[in-house]
């Protein structure tokens, strides 16, 4: 009798809960969140087409590979809300990154306005020395900003899809959105 009762027990906790936990929109973001956190290899790949559109040398396109590994892993979330209107959704997220913009804006203040600690043995400005100053400062930046995401939805053959993600979305989860 114990048995079925936990059986039935089981059977409903499924029933009232099992929407929150399976294929509903915010689940989808929770989980596409969760392959940034882990560095999957579909965001390792994507990350990967994007450094391979600038024109780094492949030194240089690991370097920033860790830098925004090191974002994505250090990434935090917070789902705030759930608007679904038959086969569309939106999932609104708060997230929390490192503010690699204004790092940014001011590593390139200062590498202008500093270019003599830049220069080579032969007194001509290195931008590979730059470059290497940049990353290893990108890779102590602790100041963090939040920012909120609209993640739209659309339902596919009964399952939830994320929609493409924006450029102001991406830039933001990089931590380079101009704020």
């Amino acid at each position: 009798m114990k048995r079925k009762y936990l059986l039935i027990s089981l059977l409903l906790l499924f029933l009232v809960f099992g929407c929150s936990f399976g294929d509903n929109p915010s689940a989808k973001v929770a989980a596409l969140l969760k392959k940034y956190n882990n560095g999957d290899d579909v965001v390792k790949t994507e990350l990967g087409d994007y450094l391979n559109s600038l024109s780094l040398d492949n030194t240089s396109k690991l370097s920033y590979q860790d830098v925004y590994l090191r974002q994505y892993s250090d990434l935090t979330y917070e789902i705030k809300n759930e608007r679904i209107d038959g086969n569309y959704a939106v999932v609104t997220v708060q997230i929390r990154v490192y503010d690699y913009y204004t790092a940014e804006s001011k590593l390139n203040n200062y590498i202008g306005t500093h270019q003599a600690e830049f220069y080579d043995e032969n007194g001509v400005y290195d931008p590979a020395v730059a470059f290497n100053y940049r990353i290893d400062q990108l890779k102590k930046v602790s100041d963090k900003i939040d920012y909120t995401l609209d993640f739209t939805l659309t339902k596919i053959n009964d399952e939830w899809t994320i929609d493409t993600l924006t450029n102001d979305m991406l830039e933001k989860i990089h931590g380079t959105y101009a704020h």
